[in-house]
Parts: C-alpha cells; sequence; structure tokens
C-alpha cells in the first residue's frame, strides 16, 4: 500500500492560510489539509477583514485551528500575523483558493534536512488542476518575475549566494520556511500589501545567507478565484501594487548592485509593457472604459509611491521580539487516518456528479466520498470536456479528462478479442491519466465496472491491481432486452464483441466486487465460466441516508405508487403499464408517478410512453411521468410515496430498492437477480415473478388497501437498511477487500512497479 512520500520526520509545521472573503473557498481549503499526510501538523487562519461567512467556518474548526485577525487588506501584514501565532518549527503558507496534495509537507519538511534551507517550495497546478502554473520561481534585484514550467529547467545559473542576482523563489500559495529564519529577518516586508511579498522575503533570506530550494515535488492546486485585485488568473483590474511594489522592489535590491539609470530603465520597459497589454484587453473588450481609465491613474500614481515607499526608510519589519509575543503552544491539527493505513484508490465511471447520473455513477460517488471520508486517497476517473480538469469535491480527486482517439492496443495480448472503438478511446485516455497519477504517488487498487469495460486499458497494461465490480452484465441485457437482443442476433459485431470483451475482464481481473450472490451466479450462467471464490468478494451496495429535511411530494387523499428506473424492457415497466387500468379502476385514490427517462424506444419503435398514453387515455390523468429527475427533486417523490414499485426483468442489486427503503417505504419488486437479497418477502415488501402483470397488480392491490401493512413493511425497511445498506457498511467491505488484495502481493505476471518513466 501507499505511504507518505519522504521520511518520517518528527518536524512540526505550522500551516498559514491567509484569507479574506472566501468562506467556501476557505473550508474546501481546510479540508484538503485534514488529508495530509504529515501527522506533526498545526494550522493558523488569519482573517480580514473578512465581510461574509468566514467567521461561521472557523467556527466549526474551532478548539482545532488557530485563528488571527488583520484589521487591513495587507497581506504581507497577515502573513507576519500568522508568524506570530505559529509554534511550529516550519510555517508553510497556503493560498485560501488553493488546496494541497496529500502529500505536500513530506517533501517540504525533508527540504530542511539540510541546515542552510531556509525556504522550500513546490510546484503549483493552475485553475485547471492538471496543467503547471509553476514547477518553479525566480526573480532578478529589479523584481522581474517569471516562473518555469519545465520540471528539467537547469536552475543551477540561478545561485542562492548573498549578492547573486537572480534568485529562486517560493510562491506564495505554495511556500514554507523556517520559522527562526522568519524571526531573524523580520518576517514580511509590510510595504508589500500584495505583489512580489514572498519574492522580498526570499531576496532578503538569500542575501542573509540562507538558501532557498525549489522541489520537484509537493504540489499545491492553485484555483485563482477572482478577488480585489483580478477577476481572471490573467486580466488584473488594480494596477496599482503592482506598479508600486516592482518599483520599491527595485530601489529596495538592486541600488548599490546597478547604476540607477539601469534601474530607471527597467521600470520604463515594465511600464510599457503593462500598457500594451492593457491596450490589447481593452480592445478585446475584457477591460472597460473605466478600467483602461485606472490603468493611466495605477501607471502615474503607483511608481510614485513605490518611490516615496523606498525613501521612507528601512523596510516595514517586525522586531524579532514582536513574533513572540502572545505564543500559544503548538495546537495539532487533527488528520484523518485509517486505522491500517491510506490506500491510493482511483475509480473508474464514465458519469460522475454534479451530472446527472444512473445507478453504476451513483454506486461510485458513494463508495468514493465514503472511502475519502475514511482518510483514504480517493480519485474517481471520468470523462471530461473541452481540457483536462482536477477538483477535490467531497474529500474525493475528481479529474475529468476529454475521450480523445487512441492508438489500437499493440503487442502480444494473449486471448484479447477486438475492442469496440468507443470502449478503448474511453479506456485509454483513463489509462494515460492513471499513468500520470501512479508517478506522483503510487496507486494501490484501479476499481472499473464491468460496463462497457471500463478497465481493458489498465488491465492489458499489467501494471496496475485492478477490481471488476458487477453491474448487470452486457449478455443478461442482450437477453432481457429486446431490442439489443436483435442487434445480438443480427448484423452488428459490436455487441458479440463487447460480450467477448467482458468476459476476457472477468478473467483478467485480479479482484472482483459482486453486489449479490446473484449476480455472480448470473454472470457464471451467462458466460460459462466461474468466477472463483478466492478473487470474489460480496459487498452490497449502500446509498445515502434520505436528506434530513425533505418536503414531500404528494397529493392529499391519494395513494402514490412511484416507480424509478429507465423505461427499458429490463425494468419491466411494459408489465407495469398493463397492471395499471385494473388497478386504476379498482381503487379510484390511487396515482402512479413514473421517473426515469422515457425518451426510450420500446420493440416498436415507440416510447413506452406513447404506446400507453395513446392505447389507454381514459388513465393518462393517473399515471404522471416526470422524466428523468435531479437528485433533490427525486427525494421529494421517494418521500411522498406511498412504495414503490420495481418489476424488473432482471437487476444485479436494485438500488432504487434501497433508496426507497432510506424513506421508510414498502417496495413490491420483481423476484429476479440481486433483489430477494434486499427484500425480504413479506416482511419488508412483496416479490413476484417477472413479467406477470396479474401477480403484479395483485401484490400493489395488497399493500394500496392496507396502510397498516405500509407502515410495517416500511418501518422493517428502514430497519433493514439501517444494518446492511448503509455507505458506511459498503466502503468498510470494499476496503477489507482492497487489503486482502494487497496482503496477497505481486500479482502473477504483472509488474507493479512504478510508471514514472
Amino acid at each position: 500500500m501507499s505511504t507518505a512520500r519522504g521520511p518520517a520526520v518528527a518536524r512540526s509545521v505550522s500551516v498559514v492560510v491567509n484569507t479574506y472573503n472566501r468562506a467556501e473557498s476557505l473550508r474546501l481549503t481546510l479540508a484538503a489539509l485534514a488529508q495530509l499526510d504529515h501527522q506533526a501538523l498545526e494550522v493558523v487562519v488569519v482573517d480580514g477583514p473578512s465581510t461574509d461567512d468566514t467567521e461561521a467556518v472557523l467556527a466549526e474548526y474551532a478548539g482545532r485551528i488557530k485563528t488571527g485577525r488583520c484589521g487591513s487588506r495587507n497581506l504581507s501584514e497577515s502573513r507576519n500575523i500568522g508568524i506570530r501565532l505559529a509554534a511550529g518549527e516550519i510555517v508553510a503558507f497556503i493560498d485560501d483558493d488553493a488546496y494541497p496534495d496529500p502529500g505536500w509537507l513530506g517533501p517540504l519538511v525533508q527540504a530542511y534536512d539540510d541546515p542552510e534551507v531556509a525556504a522550500a517550495g513546490g510546484p503549483v497546478y493552475n485553475q485547471s488542476g492538471f496543467y503547471v502554473q509553476a514547477w518553479s520561481s525566480f526573480v532578478d534585484r529589479l523584481g522581474n518575475a517569471w516562473v518555469e514550467r519545465d520540471p528539467d529547467f537547469d536552475i543551477v545559473p540561478s545561485i542562492c549566494a548573498p549578492g547573486s542576482n537572480v534568485i529562486p523563489y517560493t510562491m506564495g500559495t505554495n511556500s514554507s520556511f523556517r520559522r527562526d529564519a522568519l524571526v531573524a529577518v523580520g518576517g514580511f516586508d509590510e510595504e508589500f500589501e500584495y505583489y512580489h511579498d514572498e519574492s522580498d522575503l526570499c531576496r532578503r533570506l538569500v542575501d542573509a545567507g540562507y538558501l532557498v530550494r525549489p522541489l520537484d515535488d509537493g504540489f499545491v492546486y492553485h484555483k485563482f478565484l477572482p478577488s480585489t485585485v483580478r477577476d481572471e488568473p490573467d486580466l488584473v483590474r488594480d494596477h496599482y501594487s503592482i506598479f508600486k511594489n516592482k518599483t520599491y522592489f527595485a530601489l529596495r535590491h538592486a541600488t548599490g548592485y546597478l547604476p540607477f539609470t539601469d534601474i530607471a530603465a527597467d521600470l520604463t520597459s515594465f511600464l510599457h509593457d503593462r500598457t500594451l497589454e492593457a491596450d490589447d484587453a481593452a480592445a478585446q473588450g475584457r477591460l472597460s472604459v473605466a478600467d483602461r481609465a485606472t490603468f493611466d491613474l495605477d501607471r502615474r500614481d503607483g511608481p510614485q509611491a513605490g518611490y516615496r515607499a523606498f525613501l521612507a526608510g528601512p523596510p516595514r519589519t517586525r522586531p524579532a521580539a514582536w513574533f513572540g509575543e502572545g505564543h500559544a503552544p503548538f495546537l495539532l491539527f487533527p488528520t484523518t487516518r485509517p486505522p491500517g493505513g491510506k490506500l491510493h484508490l482511483c475509480f473508474l465511471s464514465q458519469e460522475y456528479p454534479p451530472m446527472r447520473v444512473n445507478g453504476i455513477a451513483r454506486v461510485v460517488h458513494g463508495m468514493a466520498t465514503s472511502l475519502a471520508r475514511a482518510g483514504h486517497v480517493v480519485r474517481v476517473l471520468t470523462r471530461g470536456a473541452d481540457h483536462p480538469r482536477i477538483d477535490l469535491e467531497d474529500g474525493v480527486w475528481v479529474h475529468r479528462i476529454p475521450v480523445a482517439a487512441q492508438p489500437p492496443p499493440a503487442g502480444a495480448h494473449p486471448g484479447l478479442p477486438a475492442v469496440p472503438a468507443h470502449l478503448w478511446d474511453y479506456a485509454a485516455s483513463m489509462h494515460a491519466e492513471l499513468l500520470r497519477i501512479h508517478g506522483l504517488r503510487p496507486v494501490d487498487i484501479v476499481e472499473a465496472p464491468n460496463w462497457d469495460s471500463e478497465g481493458i486499458a489498465a488491465l492489458v497494461d499489467g501494471r496496475f491491481r485492478v477490481l471488476v465490480s458487477l453491474h448487470t452484465p452486457i449478455a443478461t441485457v442482450a437477453r432481457v432486452d429486446t431490442a439489443m437482443g436483435a442487434r445480438l442476433a443480427g448484423d452488428d459485431p459490436t455487441i458479440r464483441q463487447m460480450i467477448d470483451l467482458d468476459r476476457y475482464c472477468y478473467a483478467r481481473a485480479d479482484g472482483i466486487l459482486a453486489n449479490s450472490h446473484a449476480i455472480v451466479e448470473e454472470i457464471e450462467s451467462e458466460y460459462g465460466i466461474t468466477l472463483g471464490p478466492e478473487r470474489t468478494r460480496l459487498v452490497p451496495h449502500g446509498v445515502a441516508d434520505r436528506p434530513a429535511t425533505v418536503r414531500p411530494a404528494t397529493r392529499p387523499g391519494k395513494v402514490q405508487v412511484l416507480f424509478v428506473g429507465r423505461l427499458e424492457a429490463r425494468k419491466g415497466i411494459d408489465t407495469l403499464l398493463a397492471a395499471v387500468p385494473g388497478l386504476a379502476e379498482r381503487f379510484p385514490d390511487v396515482m402512479f408517478t413514473v421517473v426515469g427517462d422515457d425518451s426510450l424506444p420500446s420493440p416498436s419503435g415507440r416510447t413506452y410512453r406513447e404506446e400507453f398514453e395513446d392505447s389507454t387515455p381514459r388513465w393518462r390523468g393517473r399515471v404522471q411521468f416526470t422524466g428523468a429527475l435531479d437528485d433533490p427533486l427525486l427525494w421529494r417523490y421517494y418521500a411522498g410515496c406511498d412504495l414503490l414499485v420495481a418489476p424488473s426483468r432482471y437487476e444485479s442489486f436494485g438500488l432504487m430498492v434501497v433508496e426507497a427503503m432510506t424513506f421508510a417505504k414498502p417496495v413490491v419488486a420483481g423476484a429476479v437477480g440481486g433483489m430477494p437479497e434486499i427484500v425480504v418477502d413479506g416482511e419488508t415488501g412483496l416479490l413476484v415473478p417477472p413479467d406477470d402483470p396479474a401477480a403484479l397488480a395483485g401484490a400493489l392491490a395488497a399493500l394500496i388497501e392496507s396502510p397498516e401493512r405500509r407502515t410495517a413493511m416500511g418501518a422493517a425497511g428502514r430497519a433493514r437498511y439501517e444494518s446492511h445498506f448503509s455507505l458506511e457498511a459498503m466502503a468498510q467491505g470494499a476496503e477489507g477487500f482492497y487489503r486482502e488484495l494487497l496482503r496477497a502481493g505481486r500479482v502473477p505476471g504483472k509488474d507493479l512497479s512504478s510508471a514514472r518513466s
């Protein structure tokens, strides 16, 4: 299993977050800090002067973090307050619109094994989370700063020596310092309210004889949220501080090293280049007429203010004694740490929230967020658009990767069947991202659903432990779905290729995660294979508990029957609609709500909804078709119904049944697949044979006419959910299986070494 990067070092670290009016982003940053590998950690948040909900966020962390207040909009002053509050040997800074990689602090702490190092910082990803904003950063004595995005850039010419012209500096959102060195040089110069604050500090540290160490590890993801200075990463609206501080920096650090004429010429060139950029932005409409006028004022007043600040005297730093005033003991920040150590887990899922998702993605989301809450490093690789993007969502690192055409698998892969191009393009695109991730932090387990053979590229590669999670297999869908069965029997080779690929994945997988006994039996029967108990584990799906407050979608005086699922043959929607007329005639107060994609064609080529509404116009008002719904509205229908009907011809599990149980609703379900393992017949609901409208109508009638029975079954279903189908139970079961696979050692015939080239 993966471990924290770098040696186990006892050095204590104080992470300082300086924040202003970014309450929600601050909450995300603090949650990300709780995922850090480093344990000797305290967190200091310096607020101010915020006017949003920042105080409420800080109250959530009361007793776990140190807090300070800064009365002015001055980043250097806020940072000095953070240093004053910090009790760690090392003080690290991260912005309130950034979050760290879990292994962030390991490399930074390791840099201080060299006693001459006073500052260290790692690479920074930009707002995409995928592309590098800066691998390393440099500044000369004139205050001309630039970043290098190439990790192989030669930094030898930028020597950390007193008097050197160019030095490396740490970016403010990924920087760390020895606290005693900070105190020795007076901390940050508070003349730098914004811009050049960290480069000035590094310049003074180097001139004092210390080393600044740029690192190739220890990553931070910088989201570049709008601020009072910028609306976009590359669109600055307030240039006053930039012009003032560029002037002040050059005069402070170049005077005595360069002729004054060189300093003046450089400043003139800087102002000229920025003016051209402003003109270009105005021509594109990105800067308004008022913004452009403000720029001219900033260009006039900023340099003059920087010159006056230089003439005013020494830097506005703090005396050593000030940093010791009111010093509080180190406050350990609790990080999430599973008892058996962190696992690095990657899930593949073609869908993922916040988009509307189907069953597989709902399971992946629940599994991923639960394992992240338990303290593991969890990533979901899913389809993206336009360009790659990585975000931290509910503790899960979500990698949205555009799918691009990929060359077919090369080399000898015994038994590998033909792979349909659309499946390989997706799988290979995700695999490329897997390799990149694995090069940064070794991946322990890759989990992919059997549907569409999403893990095929990782399986063919052979460097990963790949676990296949079981859902309704394509061969079963072809058996119960008339349209797909016709494609299999006809001239379309794609379905046959997908079935063959399915079989290959079952044979090659390092582990099989089954949600029911029935799905194992189904696959073994349909494919004529044996999955084998030594690599197969039963872990029933879990679902999130019902939201605390849901306003039910009700119709007073009516008994509401709810169906949830795609309107297709496998879900038995035709069986339900065939039973509706008789039930509607017998029970005038019964209403049916059908939630799910109702645009799918039936064998006739028309939709089931169209067929029903045209053939039985009398009952149109008794059946409401909603189409697919987002979760908040779906929960309202669950909360407002009296019972759920799931007349499927096959379900590997039956997620909608468990979702109904969270709302204490009884269920009438098909006695197929995994549903008999969820529903206790006669206790939490009723089971009926599939494809039998009369039997379905009889079971529904028995519950429609008995409110008492519905209530009792609903309560029993709720209790069964709590004991068997919670997210926590699912995550714990899966984690146990992952650890079994890891304890089994190297997978025969596989090279599990790092994929770093």
